[in-house]
């Protein structure tokens, strides 16, 4: 994917490994300077030292996005360093219970798991407006899981969780409009090379083994590696893209088809 970010600044959350690595590099292929964020530095210094070696401009940010006051802080970094921030995406953060039966999972675990799936990318979306409002534009992206398009067994929860984002992002994109700000949600299914892949396929005992195994069978068009999702999310912080708002967009590889 080929787009024009040149002079953009980007800031992704989760930006150290799989979908959220994926996106930060992509963007800095295509010109931006990009804020890499983790809870740990680590691997995200790694994706720092790619993008510099692009040319691009690029710093890793600390902060938990559990935390609002944390996105906040990071925000207000990224403004003092740069001026300005152009594009927000928000990524990682997946945690709480892992797919079970909604009968098995222990309701000490709900709350942990609403604040992984929807919590997170409120705060990123919070956050952007905050600073967008002030320019008139600005372009912000969400990753969240298929299961909030389509009742996926062993889901429920987590689907939960994902639906009230999709519902939330063409509430807030109509709202955000008159400020001229874009507000789309990426929807993903089992991904290869990321975090969540590599501790399912670690222990074939599993149910949640069984059920990416599953998956994996039945995707007409084989699995979707990060890569994947970083193409539709180049293009959703593009210009090509400035007439598409408070959408919802699945990238599957044809395991479902949802409306």
């Amino acid at each position: 994917m080929q787009v024009d970010l040149n002079g953009k600044i980007a800031l992704v959350t989760g930006a150290s490994k799989g979908i959220g690595k994926a996106i930060a590099l992509g963007l800095a292929q295509n010109g931006a300077n990009v804020i890499v964020n983790a809870t740990t530095p680590g691997p995200a210094l790694e994706v720092v030292d790619q993008i510099k070696a692009m040319g691009r401009r690029s710093y890793f940010a600390r902060a938990d996005i559990y935390r609002f006051r944390d996105v906040q802080e990071m925000m207000d970094q990224a403004v003092q360093e740069f001026g300005q921030v152009d594009i927000v995406v928000a990524s990682g953060g997946a945690a709480g219970t892992p797919p079970r039966f909604f009968h098995e999972i222990d309701p000490a675990e709900y709350l942990t798991t609403v604040e992984s799936h929807l919590v997170t990318r409120l705060n990123c979306i919070r956050v952007a407006i905050d600073h967008m409002k002030e320019r008139q534009c600005g372009k912000i992206v969400t990753i969240t899981t298929d299961a909030g398009r389509t009742p996926t067994y062993g889901e429920s929860l987590i689907g939960g969780a994902a639906a009230a984002l999709v519902l939330m992002t063409k509430a807030i994109a109509q709202e955000i409009a008159r400020w001229r700000i874009r507000l789309n949600t990426i929807c993903t299914t089992v991904t290869r090379d990321t975090p969540g892949w590599e501790k399912a396929m670690s222990d074939e005992s599993t149910y949640l083994y069984k059920l990416f195994k599953k998956a994996e069978a039945r995707i007409p068009f084989g699995m979707n590696r990060p890569e994947d999702v970083a193409h539709l999310a180049l293009y959703l912080a593009s210009e090509e893209s400035d007439q598409i708002t408070g959408q919802i967009f699945s990238v599957n590889g044809g395991l479902s088809f949802p409306g």
